[in-house]
């Protein structure tokens, strides 16, 4: 029988089809062939001349700035959607709302090498690009008209992914964004109702339950969230209490780099190379809002920051989009168990 289950943090409702019931082979394993041309591809090596100037890299010692030499590069997006010379304002025409493009967009290359991706990546190559995304986080937050800083990865077409040398991207906001909002609005509630975080119980619960545990460490724990909108959606969360990604430790980061390598190589072997955003959720930085003095009060306690992988298997289409209903035709306890029983080689 079919389930509606509550996604509680972004307060929406999730349909699980049982009576779809879809297993890993009944998913097509042909995903669409992504266009790859390493005669044209600006990323590679030697072309650094190709891309604006790079903003931060990690290089080989004795290296210089956009030559060859770097593990992992930072660049501005040649086709930004933010701008950090764009003016920074608000106004409204009658009952219209705008803002300046003010922003930042960049593109983080992952690694020289064209025809690596993600799930090829060792733990300490996967370390090397959070280690990035921090660093670049902490340094566009010195901008006091920066509320939020989104980074995420594309993979696959049918992910949004539109260049094949595998690369993430930063988008640096002049505004909190909609889900974040819900996010922060949402932990409030749970904590002025039980004075607890709200992923802090939803992490010792599943771990209580364990039918919806992938993989654990000693910092961090993979799961198929209850009400997962996406078929195979896991959630990567740092055991311990922490609303802001940018103040991670390297040892912190060891262990999440740890637990991403598992989480991407299982959905590799399960899916053969499926198609997935991943995306950080973090708090945002603490800001004058006066529209709400207090919306930031007590961020530390009742935000819990958290990377989420969106297998992209099946496709939202008019009913998803008119409702905020979404159906997920593989039960997460059922999408676990596939990925918890996937075996690896080690990292």
């Amino acid at each position: 029988m079919p389930e509606l289950r509550y996604n509680r943090l972004n307060d929406f409702w999730v349909i699980i089809s049982k009576e779809r019931a879809k297993r890993p082979h009944d998913y097509p394993v042909e995903w669409r062939k992504e266009v790859d041309n390493i005669e044209k591809c600006p990323f590679e090596p030697g072309r650094e001349k190709m891309t604006p100037p790079e903003v931060f890299a990690i290089r080989e010692e004795g290296t210089q700035p956009d030559t060859p030499g770097w593990k992992v590069r930072v660049i501005p997006n040649k086709y930004p959607a933010l701008r950090p010379d764009e003016p920074f304002y608000r106004e409204s025409e009658d009952i219209h709302d705008k803002m300046g493009g003010f922003g930042y967009h960049e593109v983080i290359i992952d690694t020289p090498d064209h025809y690596r991706h993600v799930h090829d990546f060792s733990v300490g190559e996967i370390f090397l690009i959070l280690s990035v995304y921090r660093e670049r986080m902490r340094k566009l937050y010195q901008n006091k008209n920066i509320y939020y800083v989104q980074i995420f990865k594309n993979h696959g077409r049918e992910a949004g992914k539109s260049l094949y040398h595998s690369h993430s991207q930063l988008v640096a906001l002049p505004r909190i964004p909609k889900r974040i909002d819900t996010q922060i609005k949402q932990c409030k509630k749970y904590y002025i109702e039980k004075e607890r975080c709200l992923l802090c119980d939803e992490i010792k619960y599943e771990v209580k339950e364990q039918t919806r545990i992938v993989y654990e460490n000693k910092s961090f724990v993979v799961y198929t969230p209850f009400a997962s909108a996406f078929p195979f959606e896991m959630k990567i969360i740092p055991k311990k209490h922490s609303h802001d990604f940018a103040q991670s430790t390297d040892e912190c980061l060891t262990d999440l780099s740890e637990a991403v390598y598992v989480a991407v190589r299982k959905l590799d072997k399960l899916f053969e190379n499926p198609p997935f955003n991943m995306i950080l959720h973090t708090s945002p930085p603490v800001r004058d809002l006066p529209s709400d003095p207090n919306y930031f009060y007590s961020i530390d306690k009742v935000f819990h920051w958290y990377l989420e992988i969106l297998p992209r298997m099946a496709i939202h289409a008019g009913f998803e989009l008119g409702t905020e209903f979404f159906i997920n035709p593989t039960p997460p306890e059922e999408a676990a168990r596939y990925l918890r029983e996937k075996k690896i080689e080690e990292g």
